[in-house]
């Protein structure tokens, strides 16, 4: 998870409550977790950049050298900064593809499997990762018992909607 040596987000993990997912789900959750509030951080910081353009020389007139040095800086740090959203997107959809070895056809209705397919339709990281919409699993707090209950449909509706969401449409 290379991505969060540039910034980690402070979860407060006093209110997240496992309840009966697995430890090893569970694990990955609490990753998958930590990439989406990265991911969040850095496509709010790429904005912040976008809207703060390059400002004009406080030493004079610039030279077109002198402008565009500037203006290139500017574009770096928004590359810079939407390269870091996009490889936690990255490894979000990689977790959520990782949680899919924790489940089998026998788990159907248990915790697990609404966990990994209501995040699965919820996110909709597939097929490009890019566009998946990683606030959705952006928790600040999760009561495993309480948000799994009812088909996975249902649970990704509640929790894309909680996100500003209007569906979980593909």
């Amino acid at each position: 998870m290379d991505v969060l040596e540039y910034w980690r987000p402070t979860i407060g993990w006093a209110g997240f409550k496992q309840g009966a997912v697995s430890e090893r789900m569970w694990g990955y959750f609490c990753q998958l977790v930590q990439l989406c509030h990265a991911h969040e951080y850095w496509e709010k910081a790429a904005q912040a950049i976008r809207f703060t353009p390059p400002r004009p020389s406080l030493y004079g007139p610039e030279s077109k050298y002198q402008r565009n040095k500037h203006r290139n800086e500017w574009k770096r740090g928004i590359e810079r900064a939407e390269g870091h959203m996009h490889r936690a997107a990255f490894l979000a959809a990689e977790k959520i593809a990782e949680m899919s070895y924790l489940i089998s056809p026998d788990d159907e209705g248990k915790p697990d499997w609404n966990m990994y397919w209501a995040l699965r339709l919820a996110v909709r990281h597939q097929p490009n990762h890019t566009q998946a919409r990683c606030k959705v699993a952006a928790f600040k707090a999760f009561d495993a018992d309480a948000e799994l209950k009812g088909e996975p449909v249902e649970i990704a509706r509640r929790w894309s909607q909680a996100a500003g969401y209007s569906d979980i449409a593909a």
